[in-house]
């Protein structure tokens, strides 16, 4: 069989390149979403208002 032509090696090498740079970006969107709630927790202060008893 023959070769690839250069053209078709070069669309398919853009191709492979913007595929990697989208799961990196699928990647560190999930870990920043994991990241955010307990983050938003560790960080909250915890207000604690004293009980009124008559």
């Amino acid at each position: 069989m023959a070769r690839q032509s250069q053209n078709k090696f070069i669309k398919r090498q853009k191709e492979l390149e913007r595929m990697r740079k989208a799961k990196e970006k699928m990647l560190r969107r999930q870990s920043k979403k994991d990241k955010e709630p307990e983050s938003d927790e560790a960080t909250a202060p915890v207000e604690v208002e004293p009980a009124n008893q008559p």
